[in-house]
Order: C-alpha cells, then sequence, then structure tokens
C-alpha cells in the first residue's frame, strides 16, 4: 500500500506535465504524538532512509502496516515490561542473597565462637591436665628428694621447694608430704634457717 504524493517541482516540463507520483510505504519506521495528533515515520520504497517523513494516519492507505507496527509495539512495551521487571525480581533475589550470606556470615561466626570455645576448653583441658599433673609428686613417681630449697604459702598451705637427685626441675610439695617422706631434709631446712642465742648463763660467764 502507499499514498499519492505530488513530486517537487524541479523544471517547467515537470510543472507542465501535471503527472503525479506513488510513493509506495515500504514500512513504518517509528511512532509519535505532536500536539495530541498521532505521526508515523514511514520508510519510502525505493528511497533511502534519509527521505524518511513523518506523516498522519489520514494520509496514509496502509491499513496492514499500520496494524503490524502496532501490533509490534504493544509486544515491544510488554517485552520491556519483562525486562524491567527482572530487575526488581533480580534485586529482591539479590536481598535473599544478601539475607544468605548474612546467614551464611552468622553461621561462619558461630563456627568461629564455636571453635574458640573447643579450643578454649582444650587448652583449659591442658591447664587442668598441667596443675594434676603438679599435684602428683615426686614422692609419688618414685623420685629421690636430694635437698629442700625453699618454703611458701599458698591457699593457706605450707609448700616446700624440693631438689631431687638427679633430677634439673625442682617441684613444689606439700609440707606434710615431704615431713613424712623426708623429715630429715625438712630438719636441716630449719636448722640452716635458725639463729641460735645464746644463754643468759653462758653469757655472764664468758664475761
Amino acid at each position: 500500500m502507499g499514498r499519492t504524493r505530488e513530486p517537487q517541482k524541479t523544471t517547467d516540463a515537470d510543472s507542465d506535465s501535471g503527472s503525479a507520483e506513488e510513493f509506495v510505504v515500504e514500512k513504518i519506521v517509528d511512532r509519535r504524538e505532536r500536539k495530541g495528533k498521532v505521526e508515523y515515520l514511514l520508510k519510502w520504497k525505493g528511497y533511502s532512509s534519509d527521505a524518511n517523513t513523518w506523516e498522519p494516519p489520514e494520509n496514509l492507505d496502509c491499513p496492514e502496516l499500520i496494524k503490524a507496527f502496532e501490533q509490534s509495539r504493544e509486544t515491544g512495551k510488554k517485552d520491556s515490561g519483562k525486562e524491567k521487571a527482572k530487575p526488581r525480581r533480580s534485586s529482591t533475589t539479590s536481598r535473599k542473597k544478601k539475607g544468605g550470606d548474612s546467614d551464611a556470615d552468622n553461621g561462619a561466626a558461630s563456627d568461629d565462637d564455636d571453635r574458640d570455645d573447643t579450643a578454649s576448653t582444650k587448652s583449659s583441658g591442658k591447664a587442668k591436665r598441667t596443675l594434676e599433673a603438679e599435684e602428683v609428686s615426686g614422692f609419688d613417681k618414685g623420685y629421690i628428694p636430694e635437698k629442700i630449697l625453699g618454703a611458701t604459702e599458698a591457699n593457706g598451705k605450707l609448700l616446700f621447694l624440693v631438689q631431687w637427685k638427679d633430677k634439673d626441675k625442682a617441684q613444689l610439695v606439700k609440707s606434710e608430704e615431704a615431713r613424712k617422706h623426708c623429715p630429715q631434709l625438712v630438719i636441716d631446712f630449719y636448722e640452716d634457717r635458725l639463729i641460735w642465742q645464746p644463754l643468759q648463763g653462758e653469757t655472764a660467764a664468758n664475761k
């Protein structure tokens, strides 16, 4: 389909002929509204795109092309609406993912806490085992006490620092154990630290 359109008057000969040139619409390229009126951008058959013109529908005699263009335009709008809807769904999915990541982060943090608690428990277990090992004295292990190096008080109890024979490390043991297993060493320890004072009679005789 097309419409009749008078050609541009280029020469007198053309003007005298009064002939009309028929322009055939190849396709409708676009649509617009100007001052409330619809216009279509037409591609003319046999002409380049530079010759495209905007025309109102009353000037056209191609209802099939207009109908096909409008249907294609409506389909394009639907597709565009779907494409616009996709980012929203993607955004929702993204938020869900973020929530999932947050849960994963919380899970990771929880795992870290669990590992820390486990490490703390293990460390505490080691400390307890070490403490228990300290409570096992050299007397229980069959070590031979060589000398009492010193004494201290812990938790209201008297402890002796005992040097074991052929052992580099001394050990704190309870005083009752030391008195039980090596009473002589306990006596020697106290004697070394006693300050003997002469009797008054002996002092007067010496004078």
